[in-house]
């Protein structure tokens, strides 16, 4: 299957408050859902990575939102 969104935290070094922040600004994807409980894999685990390595590079949310967004077009 894959992890619950507080083990999905535990791995990426981040708050749960702050991937649930990422998904409403679209910076992270939904996660599965199998009824009330929500999955997270791999690639959940990629684009947190992702996100963090802009912001340590001084990036500001919008900013990132605009990069991410970018990318989703030319693919």
């Amino acid at each position: 299957m894959g992890d619950r969104v507080e083990q999905l935290a535990a791995a990426c070094d981040v708050s749960v408050d702050t991937i649930r922040y990422y998904q409403t600004r679209g910076l992270v994807p939904p996660p599965t859902r199998e009824g009330r409980l929500a999955w997270y894999d791999e690639r959940h685990v990629e684009r947190i990575g992702e996100v963090r390595e802009l912001r340590r590079r001084g990036l500001t949310v919008a900013a990132i939102e605009r990069v991410l967004g970018d990318r989703k077009s030319v693919v």
